[in-house]
């Protein structure tokens, strides 16, 4: 056939929006290839942080390489086509219902971990640094990635999605197993994302922002890592 430039008009069908539209029209990465590449981000994270937590990897390097699987994973799912408000990552107002999740899993998240822990003054490392990349990274991941990669698989079933991610927001949390935590406390470990990633979940595809889960996820940490669990 020759080495022949092909000029390929596309029209948008009519009564299509340019977002939806957009989603068909640019795909050089299939949803299948992206979904199963977010499945290996989310091993290769879980793993990360299981590391960190039996010691192997350094809060440092666990606060840098943790920005690597949203990133990542952005950068997928934009090839395939999907938009920066499908990915949820952009500015927008919270709603009231936004707000009223946001501060039941601030007193939810914050009564789970301080009682458990000690003050051992505060800790500006903690505070400044590994609390934001926490935070942040996480959000990234679990909400601007797995979210909207979910809602591919499960059709844009909503709830369901919802609570797909967030029991592998919830698996992401099971290295104390490995520390020798006794069963109960694992597991209770786990039941908090579990129930904070329900409640982030909703409120991100609510309001159509990452950032106010963010921001949350942030201060929670900036607060509850000044308690750490007394060894």
């Amino acid at each position: 056939m020759g080495n022949r430039a092909v000029l390929l008009i596309v029209r948008r069908p009519q009564g299509m929006d340019m977002a939806t539209f957009s989603v068909f029209s640019r795909k050089p990465i299939s949803h299948a290839i992206a979904i199963g590449t977010v499945v290996l981000l989310w091993m290769s994270y879980t793993a990360l942080q299981t590391l960190f937590v039996t010691g192997y990897v350094t809060e440092v390097w666990s606060a840098i390489l943790g920005f690597v699987p949203g990133i990542t994973g952005i950068i997928v799912l934009a090839a395939t086509g999907l938009t920066r408000e499908q990915l949820f990552l952009r500015m927008a107002p919270l709603s009231w219902r936004g707000i009223a999740v946001l501060i039941g899993i601030f007193a939810f998240a914050l009564a789970a971990i301080v009682p458990f822990g000690k003050w051992q003054g505060w800790n500006w490392m903690a505070a400044l640094v590994y609390a934001p990349a926490s935070g942040i990274s996480q959000e990234l991941f679990f909400r601007a990635v797995l979210l909207p990669a979910v809602l591919l698989v499960l059709k844009r079933r909503l709830r369901a999605a919802i609570v797909l991610h967030a029991l592998l927001f919830s698996l992401w949390h099971i290295g104390p197993f490995f520390v020798g935590a006794p069963l109960w406390a694992a597991v209770a470990v786990m039941f908090v994302p579990l129930l904070s990633g329900i409640g982030w979940g909703w409120q991100v595809q609510r309001d159509r922002t990452v950032f106010w889960a963010a921001v949350q996820h942030t201060l929670i940490w900036v607060i509850g890592g000044q308690f750490p669990i007394s060894q």
